[in-house]
Parts: structure tokens; sequence; C-alpha cells
């Protein structure tokens, strides 16, 4: 199993690209050819014009001549509102046929990445990935193969023309090409990091956005706004100076290079008047070179400003790479889920930013068995149920199930043997139902109705006009944090992994309904494994072990009796609930009071 970093930055941004454009090559290859045909026929009607002036001037030109003339033009047009139709009738359905293609693999390939990656990377994003990175791409198939393919055929034309009738014309109309470039290249140095800086300044801004959106309700409750997110706000002052930085940097050299590529005409005109006094070419010919040269350049603007789109198209690519490659293992078959599951920590340390969370941290699960871990606030327990749940990998040492290291499972396999169900449930927009059949839509009804009785949600439910088929809001608004545990609970049983972790799963529940669902969980399901992670120790108190963890090591582990009477840290936090449980809020109340 890979995190998929290593994976980025293996290849190049255009070998990608190709290989994303392959399965329309055919309707982009026809696009290609027709690009060059239509920046043809778009000087046509400049010649036809040119030619017909000199006859006018000349005096060769009949009426019935210039008639023809016209016809021609309306010809010449018709054929490059044709060409350019059938160009971007191809790139177009080209660009859309392969964007549903590339957003159904990035999906795909979503579903196939590592925790520990998604872990790693937000909401946000991803969302760029997916969204944003794609939607560019669409702007280069199906707009820029066709105009930038045409920007750079149609001065290559007139170059040729310029230079049938006088090389030297063709040389005064591109003199000022290479001035322009150098100046512009000048002027833009040092732009790439700031183009890299800007697209991580997107992702953190989206990320940001999706979480002020998600907390807007708890944001007016208290009467704050996007000002008092102090996230956003930084995030978006940061957008501002960047956006700042990169139009100071960019728009004099955009101007100099708009003004020299404008300016061939100061060198074009003069020359051309020279040859025509020397004889060299005809009054026609002149017209038709200062037509023609006066326009030339003008559609390197749109190569020129492809040029700094590239960059971000390229950026794109590579944040898309890593997403592109992982893919579900197709060397073997999956492993056949084990009925029961024994997990061992070996010498298992984890380091956060070089900052140590767990150190040498050992222990064994027994399969069928029930193990408690507890200890204070900062200790590791949820590092562990993030290692056990694949959102993260060790620093050292390894983590087995059943004998199998824990990274030589694929996410397929894992998730089928483990199941992790934590304090955060998020819930997705539909019916309590289809929320608590997500990890198993092929299960029946009854089998999501009994997953939700163990999990104690059909009290609840039976509260609920529609029941089972009540629509919860996005993030299971609509239901209070208890309801959402209870709903989470009941889909991580429906998977019916031999081994749950339920990391802190029950924390909004009251201790009445937490000792009913340990109660049916074990009754229900005694031959599964289970590691609770508990704030309240009277909830875990009848484990078949209980492992103490502090400051990221093993203290102590054993039965409840047995630590009470050897282990002072976990006799402390029984005795820290206890006083919890019994302190009251009544002046002159004292904890002793609670056991009368």
């Amino acid at each position: 199993m890979t995190d998929g970093t290593s994976d980025q930055g293996e290849h190049p941004a255009h070998v990608l690209l190709v290989s994303l454009l392959s399965p329309e090559k055919v309707r982009l290859g026809l696009a290609v050819a027709l690009a060059p045909l239509a920046a043809l026929a778009d000087l046509l009607p400049y010649a036809i014009l040119s030619y017909s002036v000199g006859a006018v001037v000349s005096g060769t030109a009949s009426p019935d001549d210039l008639v023809g003339i016209a016809g021609l033009v309306g010809a010449a047009l018709v054929l490059k509102y044709l060409l350019y139709s059938l160009a971007y009738y191809f790139s177009h359905v080209a660009a859309f046929r392969l964007l549903a293609d590339i957003r159904q693999t990035l999906v795909r390939r979503l579903a196939a990445a590592p925790m520990n990656w998604l872990h790693r990377h937000s909401s946000g994003h991803l969302k760029k990935i997916v969204v944003q990175d794609v939607e560019r791409l669409e702007q280069f198939i199906a707009h820029h193969t066709v105009e930038c393919l045409a920007a750079i055929s149609s001065p290559l034309f007139v170059a040729l023309v310029l230079a049938w009738i006088d090389w030297r014309l063709a040389a005064a109309a591109l003199v000022t090409v290479p001035l322009a470039a150098l100046a512009q290249a000048a002027l833009m140095r040092g732009l790439g990091p700031r183009i890299d800086a800007y697209n991580r300044a997107i992702g953190d801004l989206n990320g940001a956005a999706v979480e002020y959106v998600r907390n807007a309700p708890v944001m007016k409750a208290f009467g704050l706004n996007a000002h008092s997110f102090r996230r956003m706000s930084d995030l978006l002052a940061r957008y501002h100076d960047l956006i700042t930085a990169m139009t100071r940097q960019t728009v004099p050299g955009w101007s100099v290079f708009m003004v020299l590529l404008g300016a061939n005409l100061v060198f074009l005109l003069p020359v051309s008047l020279w040859l025509v006094r020397q004889g060299t070419i005809s009054p026609a010919e002149t017209i038709l070179a200062l037509t023609l040269g006066s326009v030339m350049l003008k559609p390197l603007f749109k190569v020129a400003h492809f040029s700094s789109e590239i960059r971000e198209i390229a950026a794109g690519l590579r944040r898309i790479a890593p997403l592109l490659a992982f893919a579900p293992s197709q060397d073997s078959g999956p492993r056949e889920t084990p009925p029961t599951l024994r997990l061992s920590f070996r010498h298992v340390s984890f380091a956060y930013e070089s900052r140590p969370i767990l150190k040498d941290v050992s222990f064994t699960l027994e399969a069928g068995t029930v193990t408690a871990l507890v200890g204070p606030s900062g200790a590791g327990k949820s590092t562990i149920a993030h290692l056990i749940g694949g959102l993260a990998a060790p620093s050292s040492g390894d983590i087995l199930v059943n004998g199998t290291s824990l990274s030589a499972l694929d996410e397929a396999e894992r998730s089928a043997w483990i199941t992790v169900a934590a304090q955060d449930a998020f819930l997705f927009r539909g019916t309590l139902l289809e929320n608590v059949r997500l990890g198993r839509p092929d299960a029946t009804d009854d089998d999501g109705h009994r997953a939700a009785r163990i999990a104690q949600v059909a009290d609840f439910v039976a509260t609920l006009s529609d029941g089972f088929a009540t629509m919860v809001g996005e993030q299971g608004a609509r239901l209070s944090g208890g309801e959402r545990q209870r709903i989470a609970i009941a889909r991580a049983l429906l998977t019916d992994a031999p081994l749950l972790v339920l990391d802190e799963a029950t924390a909004f529940a009251d201790s009445r309904t937490e000792r009913r669902f340990y109660q049916s969980l074990r009754e229900a399901y005694p031959a599964k494994t289970l590691l609770i992670i508990a704030h309240r120790l009277s909830s875990i108190e009848r484990a078949d072990q209980i492992l103490v963890l502090k400051d990221g090591g093993m203290v102590d582990c054993g039965r409840h009796a047995d630590l009470i009477a050897r282990c002072p840290l976990y006799r402390a936090l029984w005795q820290r609930q206890f006083d919890s449980e019994t302190w009251t809020i009544r002046p002159g109340a004292t904890a002793n009071a609670a056991l009368s």
C-alpha cells in the first residue's frame, strides 16, 4: 500500500498530458489539421482586397471585376467559417468527452487512494484537483489547441508571402518579435515560484471556504462574520498580496510585449516604400505587404497568453498525477476476510512533523476480546486509532493483523477487515437508512435495521414520522451529536468487519444508552475484536484488558481490578471521573452527597 507521494513528479507534465489526450487523438488530430487551413482562409480576404485596391489604383479593374472580387471575399469568409466551425466542433467534442472520462477516473482513484493520503489533503485541495484543474484542461483542449495553432500558423503564412514578394519585407515584419520575446522574458523572470505559491494559496483558500460554509450556522449563532474567521481572513490577505505582486510584475512585461509586437509597421512601412521607389515591388504588392504585415503578429498575443496559462496547466497536471497513480492492486485476488482477527503493535513509534506522538508501543488485541485504551488528553489514543484505520503509517515498528503486516493490505482488504467509528461522525444528504448502508450498499433493509437496533438508533427513529426514510440534511444537521454518532456506529457494524475500533464513538451518548449499546454489541457479535477508546471508564470496566497510555508510551496493561490496585495513573483517572460525575453546581453541595 502506497501513499502516492513518490509518484508525484515521476512523469513530466507533457507526458501525462499526452496520455490523457490519447483516447481522443482522432478528433484532436482533425482539429489540429483544420486549424492551419482556417488560419490560411483567414488571410485570403486581405490578399483579395489588396489586389483589388491595386487594380483600382492602376485603373485596370472593371466594375464586373469588382463584383467578382466581392464574391471571392464572401467565399473566403464562408470557407473560414466552415473550417473554424469544424475545428472547434472536433476540439470541443473531444474536450468534453475527455473531461467526463478524467473526472470519472479521478473519482474512482479517490476511492482507491490510501486513507493517510486523503487525511493529509483538505477537501478544498481535492476539490481544486477534480474541478478546477480538470476545468483548466477543458480550456486547453477545446480552445487552445485550435487557437494557438492558428495563431502560430497565421504569422508563418504571412512571412512566407512577404518572403515570396521580397525577403527584406519578411525581415522587417519580423524584426520586433525577438525584441518582444526578450523584453517579456526579462520582465517576467522569477514568475514561476509565485505561480506555485498562487496555486497553493488557491488550494488553501478553497479549503477555508469549504470550512467556513460548513460552519456558517455556528458563526451566525455567535454573531461572527468572515472577518472573525481568522484563517479565512489571513488566507484572503495572502491571496490579495500574491495577486498584487504578480500583477505588478506581469503588467509591465505584458505591456512592453504588446507594444513591440504592434511596432513592426515602423520598420515595414519605410522598407516597403523604399522597395517601391527602387522598382523592386509593385504598388499592389506594397499594399498587400502593408495590409498583411500590420496584422501578422497580433495572433501571437494569444500564444503569449497561453504561455502564461501553460504553467498553471502543468501545475494542475502535477497535482492530478499522484491521484491517477492510485489504482486497486491487480496482482492477486483479495484475501478472504477472516472470521476473527488478532492485531498486534510491535514496537510502533509515530512522529508528526518531527514531534514524537507514540514511542515504542507494543500490545496485542486477541481475537474476540474487548480491549479498552485509556489515558489523559494528548496521550496518543486517537493516533493509535488512526494507525489502525490507515489514516497514518508508523514511523517505525509494525502493525500485524493475523500475522500479516497492515501495510501489506490494500484499501479494500483493510476496510473489510477493520472498521473505525470515530467521535466526529460525517453523514451525507439522504435518508437515515442510506447513511447506515453506506459501507454495504447491497445490505438488505433487515440488515440495516438490525445494525441500527444494536447501535441504539431505533429509539429515536421511532419518534420520526418517516422512520428510517427520514431525510437528514448535509452533515446530518437535523440530528443531535449523539444521534449522528449512533448512525455512524450502525454504519460501522453493518460492514461486519472482524475488528471494530470505537474512538470516542459514544462520547455524546448518555451513560444508560452507552451501557445498553455495549451489552447489545457483545451479545450480537461475540467473535468481534473490539478496541474501545472511551472517556467514561465505567463503560469499559469489564473489558478483557485495559491499556493505559501516557505521553505516547504504554504505562500498564491489565484488568480493571488489577490496575486499580497497582497503577497510580489509572487509579487517578478513575477517581477523577468519579469526582466529575458527583460534582454539582449547587452551592454547599459536596461530592459525598452523591453517595448517600
